[in-house]
């Protein structure tokens, strides 16, 4: 049975992915501005190659993240297997939210460390953040990996039901 990692429901999942995105994108324009932009050279394209190189090793290794969840036990209650399908799938949003970061956090350090100006924060972060973006918000693609992990041994989680929008009516 997995861990409930978190007690969290699919609105606070959607708020944190919603401000973990606005808040890297605002941190690296407010981070371009206030080291010269694109005003110094363009960096050597064996430094452009590394960080987009290590853009998409971070984009890889989250999307590994929904294969770590353990199937649900289908005796739990409804209710039960609910509450921990949305807590096993923060907790994944949380590992994918790290593996996305990490790369974008050596852009900034590599920023900080040469004197390519903003440079190195628009080679990593634009695809960086478009990788994201794509990886922690709950998605019917996103939910659905999971659930079919979770739900592997007969469960009915209702995870991708409890992302889908309500019409109002």
């Amino acid at each position: 049975m997995p861990r409930d990692e978190f007690d969290a429901s699919p609105a606070e999942v959607r708020s944190f992915a919603l401000l973990q995105v606005g808040l890297t994108a605002g941190f690296f324009v407010l981070l371009f501005f206030m080291l010269g932009g694109s005003d110094a050279d363009y960096p050597p394209t064996w430094m452009a190659v590394a960080l987009v190189v290590l853009v998409g090793v971070g984009a890889f290794l989250a999307e590994r993240v929904w294969m770590s969840a353990a199937p649900l036990d289908p005796d739990l209650a409804p209710a039960d297997q609910h509450r921990l399908a949305v807590g096993v799938f923060a907790g994944q949003t949380v590992r994918r939210l790290a593996f996305c970061e990490a790369p974008l956090l050596i852009a900034v350090l590599v920023t900080f460390v040469t004197d390519h100006g903003g440079w190195p924060l628009v080679i990593a972060g634009v695809p960086g953040l478009l990788v994201l973006a794509w990886e922690i918000w709950p998605s019917l693609r996103n939910t659905s990996m999971t659930a079919a992990m979770l739900d592997s041994r007969g469960a009915d989680s209702q995870l991708v039901e409890s992302f889908i929008e309500r019409p109002v009516a």
